[in-house]
């Protein structure tokens, strides 16, 4: 196993901050190292039992060399899978002691580049770290290596385990990753400053979207200069290389997608220009949302920003409830505010008065296996148990929202709990029961994109979508000349992609 250096609690604090996979800001790939934790946080975590890796169908028709010497190596952007690695790998050496994995964290900006740019220049590798955004969809067989078989041969039931996550990592009908962990979308709302504006508390979800940036519009505020000193919202993809996303996600809840299900381009762009146009108002006419030139300049940053008052609501990660606790340790939430419970959570908007309440889009990652490995056996056995038991082992020191349905959710409720102060000591943090059903709210349903994953050529439509939207953002064209540019120009896409 390869040796990593320990940083400070302040510095896994920050890079928390940045992952909360998609919560916080920024990408879901950050970088960082393991705090370190106590004795006390590993014993209780390693003996559930409530995942397939345990049972006795485990590896089922896979049968694994005991005596064969085997080296992996785990390609990864994430600094947070090094936290969960660093705690969960010496049961993984208890259990295969003759499978060595090595963990290899790209600090590359472009991820999908670098493991690229290494597997064209021979470089080992079996286990690649994927998700909804980062998926090679253009050409995956040139990446990953296909996993039906292995899936079929192990007699593993992915519906059953993950639902409909496994989707997400499905391009023409194969199967190319196993789904990990979520961040499911949620709206993150100040109650102090909505009553003081006398607003409804939102946490029934019953508002639409053209309600929720109303409701923006009235918290934003101004000094007596007319500067603004408090944003009605921020969204986390929201900036210069995620326009599209952050739009093409707002039409989502209309059930809008760019392809039909047959892969047709879909014609009627109606619901996505209504939320482009929701969200150009919200930055240009209401001065609701900062523009992502401001975003730049002011260098703002949801989450914390949230917490300062910057910003009344924030679109992001539900699953950023269970760092609440690092928030007030680290000094960006005051305990006074947290005692009050001022900073929580509401369901996302739904598209209009006739949509159904309570649907939230889904980011997953998970893990790919590399085409190149020369041990598809032993590299899947790893992301099997990586996306099951690993999470349940390192719960207290690495907080994530599993994909897989089978885990013990008590037990990783309880283990939320834990974080490591400032001196790297596991600490047990307050009830926080009111924030985690809120964060695990069983009505919330979540949604996906279904067409577009399957199609390759939505990426390359999806980069097109991104050009216009940033002219438009820029305000150099306007919105009718956007959406009419980028209708003809993603349909040359599919044209040429379709042939």
């Amino acid at each position: 196993m390869k040796k990593w250096k320990v940083f400070n609690s302040a510095v896994i604090f920050s890079l928390v901050c940045m992952l909360v996979i998609a919560g916080c800001s920024g990408k879901d790939a950050a970088t960082g190292e393991n705090a370190g934790t106590t004795e006390s946080s590993k014993a209780p975590a390693t003996e559930s039992a409530a995942t397939t890796e345990n049972s006795s169908e485990a590896q089922k028709g896979i049968v694994l060399d005991p005596n064969k010497k085997v080296k992996l190596r785990y390609y990864t952007s994430s600094g947070y899978d090094q936290v969960e690695f660093d705690e969960a790998y010496p049961e993984w050496q208890k259990l295969h002691p003759n499978i060595e994995v090595e963990l290899v964290l790209v600090s590359s900006g472009d991820f999908a580049t670098s493991v690229k740019m290494a597997s064209i220049a021979g470089e080992q590798m079996d286990v690649i770290y994927t998700g909804t955004d980062t998926l090679e969809r253009a050409s995956p067989d040139s990446l990953y290596m296909p996993l039906d078989d292995l899936v079929q041969r192990d007699g593993w039931d992915l519906k059953a385990e993950f639902g409909d996550y496994k989707d997400q990592f499905v391009v023409g009908g194969k199967q190319y990753g196993i789904p990990r962990a979520v961040a499911p979308d949620g709206v993150w709302y100040n109650k102090k400053q909505f009553e003081e504006a006398g607003l409804p508390d939102p946490s029934s979800g019953d508002w639409t979207w053209e309600q929720f940036f109303q409701t923006a519009k009235k918290l934003t505020k101004y000094d007596s200069k007319g500067n603004i000193v408090r944003y009605g919202v921020q969204e986390w993809k929201f900036g210069t290389n995620n326009l599209a996303t952050t739009a093409q996600n707002i039409a989502l809840y209309s059930g809008w997608e760019i392809l039909k299900e047959d892969g047709s381009f879909n014609p009627d762009w109606t619901n996505f220009k209504k939320a482009v146009e929701l969200l150009y108002n919200a930055v240009y006419v209401d001065k609701s949302m900062a523009s992502p030139a401001e975003l730049i300049a002011k260098n703002l940053q949801w989450q914390n920003d949230f917490y300062k008052g910057t910003n009344a609501m924030g679109i992001g990660g539900r699953n950023g409830a269970i760092f609440q606790d690092l928030a007030v340790e680290y000094g960006q939430l005051t305990k006074e505010e947290d005692d009050a419970g001022i900073h929580t959570l509401a369901p996302m908007p739904r598209w209009d008065a006739s949509s159904p309440k309570k649907l939230a889009f889904e980011t997953v990652v998970g893990d790919s296996l590399s085409k190149s490995t020369k041990n598809p056996e032993e590299a899947y056995a790893f992301i099997k148990w990586h996306a099951t038991k690993s999470i349940e082992i390192a719960s207290k020191v690495a907080h994530r929202m599993p994909a897989s349905k089978l885990l013990n959710k008590e037990m990783l409720l309880e283990n939320w709990r834990y974080y490591n102060n400032k001196d790297g000591v596991l600490t047990q943090g307050k009830e926080r029961n009111d924030l985690y059903n809120r964060m695990m709210d069983p009505e919330i349903t979540p949604i996906y994109y279904k067409n577009s994953v399957k199609y390759s050529y939505a990426s390359k439509m999806k980069a097109e979508l991104e050009k216009h939207l940033s002219l438009l953002f820029a305000n150099e064209v306007s919105l009718d000349e956007t959406i009419e540019n980028a209708k003809i120009a993603t349909f040359k896409i599919y044209e040429d992609e379709t042939k």
